[in-house]
């Protein structure tokens, strides 16, 4: 047992030395590419953490532990990279999202309140508003088609576009 006591305490020593020898030089590489000190640091402690779960099986000579380092934390500032890319990603769907159902509804209300004003009109007047604006016809041509004067084509037109007008103003 106490074999085991002054081996773990050889690695602790090992580790803390190589700690004190790596970290800033690390942290400084991890700041400088991310430019996040929270993250620098998570990933930093996060390659330390590695370091100690695999250093018996990392080649002791300084130039591996060296390397393992720089590999594990390039690879750690990939793996941030890769989640905050997919986060932002998944984040602008949503808003997309949601800005275009948003966009949806307010159309609909905005129908659904044509055809309130529609209803509220007199039917004579809708069926003229209607062959002026769906239709494209011109008012000769509805006065023809109605058998009425374009005076009273005008007036029908004019009372549709008022109570538009009243009924859309919280619209525009």
């Amino acid at each position: 047992m106490n074999k085991k006591t002054t081996s773990d305490s050889t690695k602790e020593a090992k580790f803390s030395n190589l700690f004190d020898r790596h970290y800033k030089r690390l942290y400084n590489y991890a700041l400088k590419v991310l430019k996040e000190t929270e993250l620098s640091e998570e990933l930093v402690q996060e390659t330390f953490i590695k370091l100690w779960e695999n250093f018996e099986h990392i080649n002791q000579s300084e130039r591996s532990i060296e390397s393992f380092l720089i590999t594990t934390l390039k690879n750690k500032i990939i793996d941030a990279y890769r989640k905050k890319q997919t986060r932002e990603k998944h984040t602008n769907i949503y808003a997309l999202n949601t800005s275009v159902e948003t966009q949806i509804d307010k159309q609909w209300e905005l129908i659904e309140r044509i055809e309130d004003i529609y209803t509220t009109l007199e039917k004579k007047t809708t069926d003229i508003f209607k062959l002026s604006r769906d239709k494209g016809l011109t008012y000769k041509e509805i006065s023809k088609k109605k058998d009425i004067s374009i005076k009273t084509v005008e007036l029908h037109i004019s009372k549709a576009l008022t109570a538009f007008k009243k009924g859309l103003k919280d619209y525009f």
